[in-house]
C-alpha cells in the first residue's frame, strides 16, 4: 500500500482530478487526490497526494505558491482566461508605470471575489454549475493574502508576472483586478504554478515518466511531505497519550499552531496541534 505524494508536473488541456486519476494505473486500492486544484488551462507543479495522504492534503493546500502569471491586456472574458469568450474589450493599455503602481495595490492582505466559474459551492452546488446555467448567486469577498508579485516582463499587450501567494488566490481574479486598477481589462493566457508547499517544478515529474519500476522511489513520505511545519520527537508514553485522544503538558519552541510528530524511531504519527502549553492530536 503507497502512502505520501508524487510531485507532478501537470499539462494544459485537462482537469487536475482527471490528470491523478492516471495514478490508479499504479494503485490498487489506495485513495488518491491532490492539494491544490490547476485549472485545465494552468501547467505545472500538482501535488498528488497516496494513500493515508489524502487525509493530510489541506494541510499542503493551505501552504504558499508561486505563479508565472502571463495576461492579455486590453480584453477580458467570462471565464477569466483566453479558453472563455470574449465580453469586454477596451483599446486603452497602460504604461509599464501604470501597471508598476496599480501592483503595489494587491500585495498583502486583500478582499477577492472568487469567480463564478470555479468548483467553490454555494448551497451545495458548484459555482460552475450556475454559471453554466446562466443564474446569478451572491458571491462574498474574501481574504487572501499575496506575498509578492514580481514585474517580469511587458510587451505587445502581454504582461508577465511572477505572484507568491497564500491559499484560496484565483489568478485569473487577480489579473482582472491588477488590469481594472490599472484602468484597463485584462485576461489570462497562461498560467504555470512553480512552487507549492516547499516543493518546485524542477523537482517533479509527469506522470508519462512514471512506470512500475521507478513508482515507489517517486512517492515523498507523508512525514517528509509536510516538510513545512516544525515537528516534534516523542518517547512512547507521550506518542500513546497521544493516540488515545489526551492533551500533553508540554511546552514548545515552536510557535507554529500544528506540528508533525514523530516516535522515538522517526516515524511519523500524524499532525499535533500547539495550544498554550499543551499538545493534542489535530489529525493521525
Amino acid at each position: 500500500m503507497y502512502s505520501g505524494i508524487l510531485v507532478l508536473d501537470k499539462p494544459t488541456g485537462i482537469s487536475s482530478g482527471e490528470y491523478i486519476r492516471k495514478l490508479k494505473n499504479f494503485l490498487t486500492t489506495e485513495k488518491v487526490g491532490h492539494a491544490g486544484t490547476l485549472d485545465p488551462l494552468a501547467t505545472g507543479l500538482l501535488i498528488a497526494c497516496l494513500g493515508q495522504m489524502t487525509r493530510f492534503s489541506d494541510y499542503l493546500a493551505d501552504l504558499s505558491k508561486s505563479y508565472e502569471v502571463e495576461i492579455l491586456l486590453g480584453s477580458q472574458t467570462n471565464t477569466g482566461d483566453i479558453d472563455g469568450e470574449e465580453i469586454k474589450k477596451t483599446d486603452f493599455i497602460p504604461s509599464e508605470k501604470d501597471i508598476k503602481k496599480a501592483i503595489k495595490n494587491f500585495i498583502g492582505e486583500i478582499n477577492q471575489i472568487p469567480p463564478i466559474y470555479s468548483a467553490l459551492k454555494y448551497k451545495g452546488k458548484p459555482f460552475y454549475k450556475y454559471a453554466r446555467e446562466g443564474a446569478d448567486i451572491k458571491i462574498e469577498p474574501r481574504k487572501i493574502l499575496i506575498h509578492q508579485i514580481n514585474f517580469v516582463s511587458f510587451y505587445k499587450n502581454i504582461l508577465k508576472l511572477e505572484i507568491t501567494c497564500g491559499k484560496g488566490a484565483y489568478m485569473r481574479v487577480l489579473a482582472e483586478d491588477i488590469a481594472k486598477n490599472a484602468g484597463s481589462l485584462g485576461t489570462i493566457t497562461n498560467l504555470r504554478r512553480i512552487s507549492s508547499a516547499g516543493f518546485e517544478i524542477e523537482n517533479s515529474t509527469i506522470i508519462e515518466e512514471l512506470n512500475h519500476d521507478n513508482f515507489k522511489e517517486k512517492i515523498i513520505t507523508p512525514g517528509d511531505a509536510l516538510q513545512r511545519l516544525d515537528d516534534i520527537q516523542c518517547g512512547s508514553e507521550i506518542i500513546e497519550k497521544i493516540i488515545k485522544g489526551q492533551k500533553v503538558e508540554m511546552k514548545l519552541t515552536s510557535e507554529d499552531k500544528f506540528l508533525r510528530l514523530f516516535d522515538s524511531k522517526r516515524n511519523f504519527v500524524g499532525i499535533i496541534e500547539n495550544c498554550n502549553g499543551f499538545i493534542k492530536p489535530k489529525r493521525l
